[in-house]
């Protein structure tokens, strides 16, 4: 799958597009997939401080004006409902290969959030869906360690099967979600359900759109 890249106005290739069904075009959910394949671990820098004072919403997802304006008028209903929202445990404040002196890490993220804000406003000049989602991913087919300070200031490293981390470029600020590839077939269906709750929490705002165009 290709997008534009907006600095260079040139097509860039992505590895993977996953995108929840919509046949009316209204409301589109997609996860933009970048696939890394290395047998050195990756390391998720985290703090319990990454998020304090960040906005949930730009956290979430890259999405479109239209669906920021109804998350911040339901804001305290959907916290309850979506976990990705709610953002629970250890955040990372960046993801860094380890043993590597190239930064595969921030090409990958970088790759996302170029594709991420193209999908969600059409930077491309193409039709994007009024509701547009767009969910960045990392998969590795490797190791992932989180690493952290404990209370006593000793640095803990555990492993873990997924995890996300805080990334900005340009106007993109968003967690970008890593996932292991053994954990895979379990985040498709996270990720199901997450695309599955938004459909039915923002299914009047669909409707709404419906009725606006039949005016036209």
């Amino acid at each position: 799958m290709f997008y534009v890249d907006p600095k260079t106005a040139k097509g860039r290739e992505i590895d993977v597009l996953a995108i929840d069904p919509d046949n009316l075009g209204v409301l589109e959910i997609r996860f933009i997939v970048e696939c890394k394949s290395t047998k050195k671990p990756w390391v998720l820098l985290c703090s319990a401080d990454t998020l304090v004072g960040y906005n949930r919403i730009s956290a979430f997802a890259a999405v479109s004006k239209e669906v920021r304006d109804i998350f911040v008028h339901r804001l305290s209903g959907f916290l309850d409902k979506f976990p990705w929202l709610r953002k629970e445990g250890l955040v990372g404040y960046s993801l860094r290969q380890a043993l590597s002196n190239a930064d595969a890490a921030y090409a990958a993220a970088a790759t996302l959030a170029k594709a991420c804000g193209n999908f969600v406003s059409a930077g491309d000049g193409k039709y994007t869906s009024v509701l547009s989602f767009g969910f960045p991913v990392i998969v590795i087919d490797g190791p992932l360690m989180r690493c952290s300070l404990a209370e006593n200031g000793e640095v803990r490293l555990e492993e873990v099967d997924q995890g996300e981390f805080l990334f900005f470029l340009g106007d993109f600020g968003t967690c970008i979600r890593v996932v292991t590839a053994r954990c895979l077939a379990a985040f498709t269906l996270e990720a199901k359900q997450v695309a599955d709750q938004l459909r039915a929490e923002l299914k009047f705002a669909e409707e709404q759109v419906v009725k606006a165009w039949k005016k036209k």
